[in-house]
């Protein structure tokens, strides 16, 4: 439990850091005309009451007259498709009933991040490239800091 929580809070401060790196605007506001994607990319019934909460998650009130210049930069790497492969990797990796669950919610939430226009394909592959290396060095700093304060290391398949 302590390494699986310790790989996710790393994996989001990495992902952090690559905003501060590269930062960046999706697709939604630079492929696509942001004041009609309510036309564009219609939903159903909640879709434009969630859409202006994201926004204003964003930073970005109704009627904001250019979007593109006060949006959080946010998109590179992918934080999304990464905590999720993490979620998904450590799952299968410590044979969690849960996984049933988290790997096809979590393959619909990545492919969504694209197609919903928040993400373009190089910020999954971003979040992917980001969640191997999480994955791996997290193992070896969690390690050290397990045997630095006289714990037992990590091992998959041993808890």
């Amino acid at each position: 439990m302590d390494f699986s929580v310790f790989v996710v809070i790393y994996g989001f401060y990495l992902s952090y850091l690559g905003y501060f790196i590269w930062p960046g605007i999706g697709p939604r506001f630079t492929l696509h005309n942001f004041d009609t994607i309510n036309q564009d990319l219609p939903g159903l019934l909640l879709t434009n009451f969630l859409r202006e909460i994201v926004n204003t998650g964003e930073s970005i009130p109704a009627g904001t007259p250019n979007p593109a210049e006060v949006v959080q930069r946010d998109i590179f790497p992918s934080g999304h498709t990464m905590i999720t492969l993490i979620v998904m990797y450590l799952s299968y990796r410590l044979k969690s009933r849960s996984r049933f669950f988290f790997i096809p919610v979590g393959a619909l939430l990545i492919f969504s991040t694209v197609y919903l226009w928040y993400h373009y394909v190089i910020d999954l592959i971003g979040g992917l490239t980001f969640m191997i290396f999480a994955v791996w060095s997290g193992k070896y700093i969690f390690n050290w800091w397990q045997r630095k304060i006289g714990k037992p290391e990590f091992e998959y398949g041993k808890y």
